[in-house]
């Protein structure tokens, strides 16, 4: 099928829904197979002649904090007890988050995705998926079974001589604790602390748009980018998918394929499926929406990392050189121990320095997080129309091991502080939250880098001075000792300050035939329509132990072969 002249049908042998980090992978491997193919983004598009400067930043801080990227309606609640929604940062971009995360590039372990086939996603176990690991990467720093050489993705791991001293201190603390390093943190998989794997290269970010969309793949004739475009909804024949409905600066349109592949995450899948038909039936009807196809999971089983930091005031010489990418210098996992949860279920990310902004640059942070988690929530819609948010629902610490851990791992976030090699670089720690307060100073503006070079230079002045400000302006009095001694406050805390990773997943989840509550079938295929598959971080069956950027785009890689070796067949 050839894409139509102007003011004839609009039509594609594939249309993807969501320029992410999956959509461009998935639009790159397809058009480069020689199917025409339309990608739709919500949000502005990268091309490769017009990169903006802090997209290429190897600092993340500063795309990551640009409304430019991002949903501005989105909110989410994080817990059941009445606590307001706040704002959750997801990517608007070509790109999506590889375009403004903190690029680290980890995988997590065999065991997450032998459970995801053990579930039902047949064929995803670790043998199956390693190969599309290896396909998505260029490893510049390893070789061997675990690492590719000729993928779209560099992969480069911070210089372990390029640490900061409040890095290099964690690190000693580490030790001290039992925690040892393993240079290769995409090699074998266990408890350990290493250098942080990045998707860069010579210090600059390389997105998938970047990877995947370069000038080679964007000449093809059988592709098409279409940036700033919101999707409607599907359009359906009876329960067979014909086309797109869309909207952008020039009206509404539709575009005709009996092929849709939903690449628009884990917050935006589930919301395009129920607006267009497709999901579970009393909810769908509630809001007047005409029911294509009961799927009851859709939506259902949304999992992220739930996390809290520490934070502490670093010397100048123990700050991160301005010159250097990434904040994230050091990644650590551990096993907590605890019930029937699986070795390797805590992370930490020493963060180098905590913000673009100069106060920012003389905090040193940990960032302890659930790596694998069992609390869910959900998606739903709050109304029928593309131009409202659905409604996010986290639910963490629904599931009492994900509380317990992290209280768990606030004390053993206590220990390492206590080391003297991390007490006595980062100083005064405090327990930092990302809260209204912290969003609303770290958006970029010079009013915000104003005031904060204001109180990076009272902190400066003395110690006095630092710790009136942490105590009255950051903290609201509490203090990193009085919640170790108090497993009250220490529990409120918690559940007052638990935040995520921007690692939503799990919300179209797939699975067997027999699982009702599985979205797709182990191929991405939506049950009870046809032609609608999902090759996004919806369809993991649970949350890896990782960050879920490589992952997510390894899914869009094994969904890509997947496709065009039934086409082959076919």
């Amino acid at each position: 099928m050839k894409i139509m002249s102007a003011g004839a049908k609009l039509a594609f042998d594939y249309i993807i829904v969501g320029g992410g980090s999956s959509g461009c992978v998935m639009a790159s491997r397809l058009s480069a197979a020689g199917e025409h193919v339309l990608l739709v983004e919500a949000g502005p598009d990268t091309p490769p002649d017009a990169i903006p400067e802090d997209i290429l930043d190897g600092d993340p801080t500063r795309a990551y904090f640009n409304p430019d990227y991002q949903w501005p309606a989105l909110q989410a609640r994080v817990i059941r007890d009445g606590r307001r929604a706040t704002h959750y940062e997801q990517a608007r971009v070509v790109g999506g988050g590889s375009s403004i995360n903190a690029q680290v590039a980890n995988r997590g372990g065999p065991d997450d995705y032998n459970e995801w086939a053990a579930n039902g996603a047949t064929g995803w176990g670790w043998d199956e998926v390693l190969p599309y690991f290896r396909r998505l990467e260029t490893d510049l720093d390893f070789d061997g079974e675990f690492h590719g050489k000729d993928g779209p993705l560099p992969i480069k791991r911070v210089l372990r001589s390029n640490w900061s001293g409040f890095i290099t201190a964690v690190s000693e603390a580490y030790e001290a604790a039992g925690i040892c390093f393993r240079p290769d943190f995409n090699g074998e998989f266990g408890d350990g602390y290493s250098v942080v794997p990045l998707t860069n290269r010579d210090g600059r970010r390389v997105s998938t748009a970047m990877a995947y969309l370069d000038k080679s793949a964007r000449s093809r004739p059988t592709l098409k980018v279409l940036p700033n475009t919101t999707v409607v909804r599907l359009i359906f024949s009876r329960n067979s998918v014909t086309g797109v409905e869309l909207e952008n600066s020039s009206g509404r349109q539709i575009f005709h394929s009996s092929n849709v592949v939903l690449c628009s995450g884990s917050l935006h899948t589930p919301a395009v499926l129920m607006r267009s038909g497709v999901g579970p039936a009393d909810h769908l009807t509630s809001l007047g929406i005409p029911l294509v196809a009961h799927v009851p999971g859709v939506g259902r089983g949304l999992q992220e990392h739930p996390g809290i930091a520490i934070s502490g005031y670093l010397e100048p010489n123990d700050r991160m050189l301005s010159n250097l990418s990434g904040h994230i210098q050091m990644h650590a996992r551990y096993s907590s121990g605890q019930g029937d949860c699986p070795s390797t279920d805590m992370a930490i990310s020493a963060v180098a320095k905590s913000a673009w902004h100069p106060l920012g640059k003389r905090l040193g942070s940990l960032f302890l997080w659930v790596n694998r988690s069992y609390s869910t929530g959900a998606v739903t819609l709050r109304h029928r129309s593309h131009k409202f948010e659905p409604e996010v629902d986290f639910n963490w610490l629904s599931d009492e091991r994900d509380l317990a851990r992290l209280k768990a791992g606030f004390h053993f976030l206590g220990r390492l502080w206590s080391h003297p090699s991390l007490s006595t670089v980062a100083l005064d720690p405090f327990p930092s939250a990302w809260n209204w307060r912290a969003k609303k100073i770290s958006k970029i503006n010079r009013i915000n880098y104003g005031l904060t070079y204001v109180l990076a230079k009272l902190m400066d002045s003395s110690p006095n001075s630092r710790r009136s400000l942490i105590k009255h302006v950051i903290t609201n009095g509490q203090t990193f000792s009085d919640l170790l001694a108090n497993e009250a406050r220490l529990d409120r805390f918690v559940r007052e300050n638990v935040t995520g990773n921007w690692h939503p997943t799990s919300s179209c989840r797939m699975g067997s035939s027999v699982d009702l509550m599985a979205v797709t079938d182990p191929s991405g295929r939506v049950r009870g329509v046809s032609g609608v598959r999902i090759a996004d971080a919806s369809v993991m069956p649970h949350c890896p132990r990782a960050n879920t950027n490589i992952p997510t785009v390894m899914v869009a890689e094994k969904m890509a072969d997947t496709i065009l070796k039934e086409r082959h067949r076919g």
